[in-house]
């Protein structure tokens, strides 16, 4: 799906990235890249994975990610269209006064995703919270993903002290992924430890990275 959403965005923007080409969209042509990147999901294979997706949904996440014609926003939606479409027993939430469902649906469009997004207060992304909400929640979770922008920060709890009190709870070996999609660099995940990653930017490949993770493929 990423490839054809960053194919649409890039021919809707009438120029090339980084050359100096112009054009004017066709209809047909933006319909059919459209309608491919709905039909590219049922591709997909489900992981077979309690996951737990947390968005930050600051004003700042409308940043592009550098590199890409895609804004933090739009990129943390997609990933939620994928776990939702593929991974049944999974939960979307999203970081506002405290942790609050982020209702996506599997029949539910881009746009529709990103609406609901806007129209949840924005709060201060807080790593941990996600692990202590599911842990005083007692909800299952086999990895947990966090998708912001660049800014974070962790009260009374470091969120890898927050996993590993949760993995003891709950008896799950649960795996953290922070993906700080316009950082150029941060600390969250313990760097000793294998079931928690922190990943610096997004392209194309990321799913695949996020996906082998998860598998422990890497």
């Amino acid at each position: 799906p990423f490839h054809i959403l960053v194919a649409l965005e890039n021919y809707k923007g009438e120029r090339g990235y980084r050359g100096k080409l112009r054009w004017q969209p066709e209809k047909d042509i933006l319909e059919a890249l459209n309608t491919s990147f709905y039909k590219s999901f049922k591709a997909l294979e489900p992981m077979g994975k309690r996951i737990l997706v947390a968005v930050d949904v600051s004003d700042s996440m409308l940043q592009k990610v550098f590199g890409s014609v895609l804004n933090a926003s739009t990129i943390a939606a997609a990933m939620c269209m994928v776990v939702a479409r593929t991974e049944k027993d999974s939960h979307i939430v999203a970081f506002s006064h405290d942790i609050v469902p982020c209702p996506v649906t599997e029949d539910m469009t881009l746009p529709q995703i990103l609406q609901k997004m806007s129209e949840i207060p924005r709060g201060a992304t807080n790593c941990s919270s996600p692990v202590l909400w599911a842990q005083k929640t007692d909800v299952a979770v086999d990895v947990f993903i966090i998708f912001m922008d660049s800014e974070s920060f962790a009260e009374d709890v470091h969120p890898a002290t927050a996993l590993r009190q949760y993995r003891e709870k709950m008896g799950i070996p649960s795996k953290l992924i922070v993906c700080g999609m316009t950082s150029s660099g941060f600390t969250v995940a313990d760097p000793d430890d294998r079931g928690m990653l922190d990943i610096c930017g997004f392209d194309t490949g990321t799913p695949i990275v996020i996906q082998n993770f998860i598998l422990d493929l890497i």
